[in-house]
């Protein structure tokens, strides 16, 4: 990964600017001399810009559709694109969150006083690498064209995102080179909490280190020993994964089986972890996965009818409104998982309905969100062939992926994310004269704030926003709090995502779940939890827990489960085989050791 960003970085750095007299026609023509003036050969234009005294950026995943230019490295490449009309009227929401956010508190007569913030958001597509040419755009300055960068420092002090957990990867690696620090809105990675490779990152979402913790402690509650593990193949998924593992070790609980959803889905690849799941016992299936990884696995699944799963969802898919249709419900109702915290944000909705292309004119975005809510172009084309609107059409409720302020986790984050930078300025700012926290007492100059002297006072930043306390800890994570969900049949047989309890890591150790159980549906539409703790799984757990290396597992999980008959468990019948079983093999192991 690191040699990825690092050639990354080279590409784009040399895609963005050039020198006047250089030639570079072909990848293997001699470097020309050195010119006096550097201008630029390519821009990457951000989506929204405001200038202030301090400028921040914000990176959002506004598209979700990328197209690649040909690679072959024998000519200077196209730009890299996003496919226009597959706009994510939830990003862009999120982009708009933080527009809000920085015209709060440049409005605000105690916070900044007398400075204001600006701001360059980008869209991200996704993509790790085009959200890295983002953060290299954003490095030139508020505006490319007039940009400073040949001869001065950026004006950059720090950025909101990324979204997914590889893309800050990338990202954040860019910028530490530049000591910028960066704060995620929606990266769970434990990875990224390693502060020797990751030192300039925070995150106002919860490390999956917390998550994982809060799922072990739910598994342990109902008293499910024996479950299946599903996880996406990239950084989150193998980390969390990882990480739940390592929290299960001195439980009760295995993990039956673990199985990769493949990152270039197929269905012969879905259909083989079909058959794993319909040949094993283990009733309870957790997964580490994105909406984006599930669609096309869950598809297959309710193809191949199979019911009475109970599905544990991490944050990452729980309350993805694309599984909420009628359809669903089926297969999925009565999941159970954890979810960002709900936040509130007063003026969100009003603010929202100020954004169109009458308005905005100028701006693609806002033209691609109307044309994806609406079905219609404000400013028709060629290029579009949608019917034409006037482009100052009234935003409703049905909107709803767009103007849905009635829950928000993401948008709140980047909420937060926002006054965690401002509250750091501002105290940067009143940072008395041989008092401060640098070389020999000293201040940060207000006119040239350095990234790193924001950093630290990023790092001791304590303030509440809407009754929640934000800081950092030593990793740069957040207090972790997460809602539980619950998926339940809505009156018009579609899912509601119902809130049944809440994990609070303030609270000590064992006492942070609280779960209201009564008002929880399970899978199946039933009232009490699925039986995946019965005597007999417990007991082939606590084989396989024995052997504790895989070699010596080998006997074990080639034990046929003969203690299961059709629809229910026969005990009296198979208790003592059980028991025999356990005996032997353990007598057989200590054979081994002793050898």
């Amino acid at each position: 990964m690191t040699s990825l960003a690092l050639l990354s970085l080279l590409y784009f750095a040399l895609s963005v600017l050039t020198l006047t007299d250089s030639s570079l026609s072909s990848i293997t023509t001699a470097a020309a001399p050195a010119a006096s003036k550097c201008t630029l050969l390519n821009s990457f234009q951000p989506g929204f810009v405001v200038q202030g005294d301090y400028v921040i950026g914000g990176i959002f995943p506004i598209h979700f559709n990328l197209k690649i230019p040909d690679l072959n490295g024998t000519y200077r490449p196209a730009p890299i694109n996003c496919n226009g009309h597959r706009i994510d009227p939830k990003a862009f929401r999120w982009a708009q969150t933080m527009r809000l956010a920085v015209e709060e508190i440049n409005q605000n007569p105690v916070l900044l006083q007398n400075h204001t913030l600006g701001y360059k958001i980008f869209d991200s597509c996704g993509y790790p690498l085009t959200g890295q040419r983002a953060v290299l755009s954003m490095l030139n300055g508020v505006s490319e064209e007039n940009s400073s960068m040949c001869t001065n420092a950026s004006s950059l002090l720090a950025v909101i995102g990324a979204f997914g957990s590889s893309q800050s990867i990338v990202l954040s690696r860019t910028l530490q080179t530049f000591r910028i620090p960066m704060i995620s809105y929606a990266s769970t990675c434990a990875c990224l909490s390693d502060r020797q490779k990751y030192p300039t990152f925070f995150r106002v979402i919860p490390s999956d280190d917390y998550q994982v913790k809060a799922i072990a402690q739910l598994l342990v509650h109902f008293n499910w020993t024996w479950v299946g593990l599903l996880r996406g193949d990239n950084d989150y998924g193998h980390f969390a994964a990882k990480g739940l593992l390592r929290e299960l070790q001195d439980t009760k609980v295995c993990v039956a089986y673990q199985e990769i959803i493949p990152l270039l889905y197929t269905r012969q690849a879905g259909l083989r972890i079909m058959k794993v799941m319909r040949s094993s016992t283990a009733k309870v299936v957790l997964v580490f996965a994105v909406e984006g990884e599930m669609t096309p696995f869950l598809r297959d699944y309710m193809t191949q009818n199979i019911t009475g799963i109970q599905w544990v969802a991490s944050t990452a898919w729980v309350k993805a409104s694309v599984f909420s249709g009628r359809e669903y419900y089926p297969y999925l109702g009565g999941t159970i998982g954890f979810s960002i915290r709900i936040g509130h944000i007063s003026r969100l909705g009003d603010f929202l309905q100020t954004v169109n292309p009458k308005r905005y004119p100028d701006n693609v975005l806002v033209h691609e969100l109307w044309e994806s809510l609406y079905g219609c172009s404000p400013f028709p084309s060629s290029v579009t062939q949608m019917p034409p609107c006037s482009g100052q059409e009234s935003l409703l409720e049905q909107h709803s992926a767009y103007m849905n302020t009635s829950c928000p986790r993401f948008s709140y984050n980047v909420y937060k994310a926002v006054y965690a930078i401002a509250h750091s300025l501002h105290n940067l700012l009143l940072c008395q004269p041989g008092r401060g926290p640098f070389q020999n007492n000293s201040c940060a100059q207000s006119n040239n704030i350095q990234p790193w002297q924001l950093q630290h006072y990023l790092q001791e930043v304590n303030f509440q926003i809407a009754g929640e306390e934000v800081a950092f800890d030593a990793k740069g994570d957040s207090v972790p709090y997460y809602d539980i969900i619950n998926w339940q049949r809505g009156t018009e047989r579609n899912i509601e995502f119902v809130n049944v309890g809440l994990f609070d890591g303030t609270k000590t150790i064992g006492e942070e779940l609280l779960i209201q159980e009564d008002r929880i549906m399970w899978a199946g539409h039933q009232s009490e939890a699925s039986c995946s703790h019965c005597v007999f799984t417990f007991i082939r757990c606590q084989l396989l827990k024995f052997c504790r290396l895989r070699w010596r597992c080998q006997c074990l999980c080639a034990v046929p489960v003969v203690f299961q008959a059709p629809g229910r468990l026969s005990v009296m019948g198979s208790l003592s085989a059980a028991l025999t079983v356990y005996h032997v093999t353990a007598a057989k192991l200590a054979i081994r050791q002793t050898q």
